[in-house]
């Protein structure tokens, strides 16, 4: 196949680009300068009241929280395409105490927010910005005419001209609680306590869209005999402002109650209990004609727990749950949950008082127990009924102008559809060195039966049209977690040191799906997520190569600079038949973090570190291929693939990308020379601040008065340098996280 090359440019036209000599036809356009702000603003207030006596005590916040987005848009009184973002929460608890026996907490909270977005998704402004280059189009030609390039986009006039969209959001709040204390009553140790609340969620969201003409010129006969330019139209465009707006809601009622027991027998027998009933109700707003959103989701259920310690070193605690949903027949809708806890404080018994000076706190603890869960999956409720749907039809009567709509069975009901559930179980240390040093770390595992999954293995023999969803998924999760923390104190300088790391693996124990033809092209046994592709050789350096190799059957034509990739079935032919489980999945098996705080006198320093490791994703997109987005050539590259590509320059066979080309599906294939690893180790928090005296503030009328700096996303350690390895995206076309430098002050009356 012969590609269409676009003709180079003549030395005269690149210097007319270069000194941006006429810009509507040579354009030079900055799009990073022209799309995003080099810096934006944030606000945040908060303001905490507390007060009462013995009788009543309360305890007020409120918060006011602005970010700005990083676009600079062009905007206008009635017009306004800006992101950013607002949001004001209040919180009031009230504590009311009737009598020595007799409290009622009343809490209520809010919370408001409103969005401005882009008429485009923001991860699709920053592909736009991504794949224009520089002399694609003008943002706007001089007589005001809207500019694109032919089959091309424009930045300006996605950011600028498509419309924008307001998100209105609010969540109301309420509890009232009353907590009676029957110690004289009936028995020492013995409360009740009942609980309701009430919440709403209200969203509503405004869209103005609208999709001016625009033009393009043609660089073969930019302007006429006189000078003027001449534009082209890409087609139909209207200036109408379309209106459009969506509403969502949601309200939920809990109930709960418990009666709670502790009490201490000769000071040496602590014997606790606690009987609880609650049930829950949430109803949504519905779309026109989705009855099935109609129904309110109901939960009920009890739960106990019964623990027991003697003279604080040996403690046990059982506990059991039998909970109620109505996504289930009536006869599978309880299920029944128990778990059992055990632990042993070492260093509470006599023989360890000699080591209590540098071991002051040893304790080991284990548990095992079963956790549900009624979130089976996908958009179906009432997964036990069968589903109809319309299908089809015929026409009868003369000339056919009679039909009757067809009715087919859609997914079949299964009765038997039931709670998802897991088995957990941990192991745990705790200590304490020097009462300095604590440290803790668990071991856990759990394997969850009953994934609420489809069941493929279905025979077609059976007669129904569509399988079933059914409870046989299993997987299976192991892994270990551990934190320390360090507190030391010199005269007038106090240290702190913390860490935290958790490591975690899972896999497929059964899901059910056909059994392939290799071995290796099962997913028993390997991680959820677990990434596939082919194992790349290389890059081919001579046809001489690519005549002895397997033929690789993607639909192209292979050349010098092209991905060579393993037979890994040996068939002589590469195909999808040779992928294979890849480096890691995009979750990562290692979490950690680590940090350090240190004052003086008024002063305070800390850092906070995160990181993540055992991780790496496959990366794709046009900028990383070389496909340029059209044949016209107005689509671009990272630096990165024009630097370290395969060339007839530079034939490297090990070269970090492949030849430049355009649509050759077989250098986009999934394979090791696109997984990149994207551990990373960022600096998410530096601060520095200073309290002021005591003596000063006090002639304020204030408590303590702080002063502080602080940087969030300061920098980040990674081998992958594209963009942000945090970002969840493949191709960098993502919002990205921002570096923000805040100056504070901290005021406690």
């Amino acid at each position: 196949m012969k590609l269409l090359e676009k003709p180079p440019l003549t030395q005269e036209e690149i210097n007319k680009y270069v000194n941006k000599v006429d810009p509507d036809v040579y354009p030079n356009v900055d799009w990073m300068q022209e799309i995003f702000k080099k810096r934006t603003s944030n606000e945040r207030l908060n303001v905490n009241v507390t007060g009462g006596g013995d009788f009543i005590k309360y305890y007020v916040s409120g918060s006011y929280m602005k970010e700005n987005g990083i676009f600079q848009p062009r905007k206008t009184s009635n017009y306004d395409p800006s992101v950013n973002f607002d949001r004001i929460n209040f919180r009031s608890n009230v504590d009311i105490r009737l009598s020595r026996s007799t409290e009622v907490n009343l809490n209520l909270s809010n919370q408001y927010e409103t969005k401005n977005r882009l008429g485009v998704n923001l991860g699709d402004m920053y592909d736009i910005v991504l794949h224009t280059t520089p002399v694609a189009t003008p943002t706007q030609f001089s007589n005001g005419a809207y500019a694109q390039p032919q089959g091309g986009q424009n930045p300006y006039y996605s950011l600028n001209t498509t419309g924008f969209s307001k998100d209105f959001w609010n969540n109301a709040q309420s509890l009232i609680g009353i907590t009676q204390d029957f110690s004289e009553l009936i028995t020492p140790g013995l409360k009740a306590n009942v609980k309701f609340s009430w919440d709403a969620k209200n969203s509503s969201t405004l869209d103005k869209r609208k999709a001016p003409t625009t033009y393009y010129v043609d660089k073969t006969k930019p302007r006429d005999s006189e000078g003027n330019l001449i534009l082209k139209d890409n087609g139909n465009g209207s200036d109408y402002l379309a209106l459009a707006d969506y509403h969502s809601g949601e309200r939920a009622t809990n109930f709960e109650s418990s009666l709670m027991y502790d009490q201490l027998f000769g000071n040496k027998h602590r014997v606790g209990g606690l009987f609880l009933f609650s049930m829950r109700e949430r109803t949504n707003n519905f779309p026109e004609r989705d009855y099935i959103a109609a129904f309110p989701y109901r939960n009920t259920g009890i739960a106990s727990r019964l623990t027991y310690s003697y003279q604080d070193r040996y403690f046990i605690e059982g506990n059991f749950g039998y909970n109620g949903s109505e996504n289930f027949a009536p006869k599978k809708r309880f299920g029944f949950f128990p778990s059992l806890a055990m632990g042993y404080v070492i260093s509470n018994e006599a023989f360890f008082k000699s080591l209590l000076p540098v071991v002051n706190f040893l304790k080991i603890r284990g548990s095992i127990g079963r956790i549900g869960s009624d979130k089976i999956g996908g958009s179906r409720r009432f997964a036990y009924n069968s589903e109809m749907k319309l299908d089809g039809g015929y026409s009868f009567g003369i000339g056919g102008k009679n039909y009757l709509q067809g009715i087919a069975t859609g997914y079949p009901g299964n009765p038997l559809v039931a709670w998802e559930s897991a088995l957990k179980r941990n192991i745990g240390l705790e200590l304490s060195l020097f009462n300095k040093l604590t440290i803790q770390a668990d071991y856990f595992a759990e394997k969850r039966d009953g994934i609420y999954i489809l069941q493929e293995s279905v025979p077609s023999i059976v007669g129904i049209n569509v399988k079933p969803y059914v409870n046989i998924g299993q997987m299976q999760n192991k892994g270990a977690e551990g934190s320390l923390e360090f507190n030391h104190r010199q005269g007038e300088v106090g240290i702190q040191v913390r860490g935290n790391l958790t490591y975690n693996r899972n896999k497929k124990l059964f899901d059910d799906k056909p059994i392939p033809r290799w071995a290796y092209q099962s997913e028993i046994g390997q991680r959820w997520g677990q990434q596939r592709g082919l194992i790349a050789l290389g890059l081919f350096e001579s046809e001489e190569e690519i005549a002895h190799s397997p033929i690789q059957r993607y639909g192209d034509v292979i050349r010098p600079g092209d991905v060579k990739y393993r037979d890994i079935n040996g068939d002589g032919e590469i195909t999808e038949e040779d992928k294979v489980a890849i480096g890691d999945t995009d979750m990562p098996q290692w979490n950690y973090g680590f940090g350090a705080s240190v004052s003086w006198k008024g002063f305070d320093l800390s850092a906070f570190f995160h990181g993540v490791g055992q991780i790496s994703r496959i990366i794709a997109g046009g900028p990383l291929y070389g496909q340029t987005g059209n044949i016209w050539g107005y689509g671009q590259i990272y630096s990165d693939v024009a630097d370290h590509r395969w060339s007839a320059d530079n034939p490297n066979p090990n070269a970090t990308y492949p030849r430049l080309s355009f649509n050759i599906a077989n250098n986009s294939q999934a394979s090791t020379l696109w997984q990149r690893d994207m551990s990373f180790i960022r600096l998410k928090n530096l601060e520095l601040g200073y309290t002021l005296p005591k003596q000063l503030t006090e002639k304020w009328k204030m408590s303590i008065v702080r002063i502080y700096a602080q940087g969030v996303n300061v920098f980040t350690f990674s081998k992958f340098k594209l963009w942000d390895p945090e970002l969840e995206t493949v191709s960098g076309s993502s919002y990205p996280q921002m570096r923000v430098f805040n100056v504070g002050l901290s005021v406690t009356l």
